[in-house]
């Protein structure tokens, strides 16, 4: 199956253990490598730093993400 025709659940577990950039509802970005995903597309990142209007505030070894509250997730590396 090409990028094209991925459904974005099947992209994002093309993606797993590369880096990713999550932006949530409440404006704050986590960018981080991406170590599991579901249906809902709850996340797990690793090695995660997290952003408030592009500072960087803190920074996590483990991070969950409900997939509820995501605006968007952007890939930073090909797949």
């Amino acid at each position: 199956m090409t990028a094209e025709t991925m459904r974005p659940v099947e992209m994002l577990r093309s993606a797993l253990n590369k880096e990713v950039k999550v932006v949530l509802k409440n404006d704050v970005e986590y960018v981080g490598k991406l170590v599991e995903v579901d249906m809902h597309m709850n996340l797990v990142l690793t090695e995660v730093d997290e952003y408030h209007g592009g500072n960087k505030r803190a920074s996590y070894p483990y991070l969950l993400i409900r997939g509820n509250n995501i605006v968007y997730i952007a890939l930073t590396e090909p797949i």
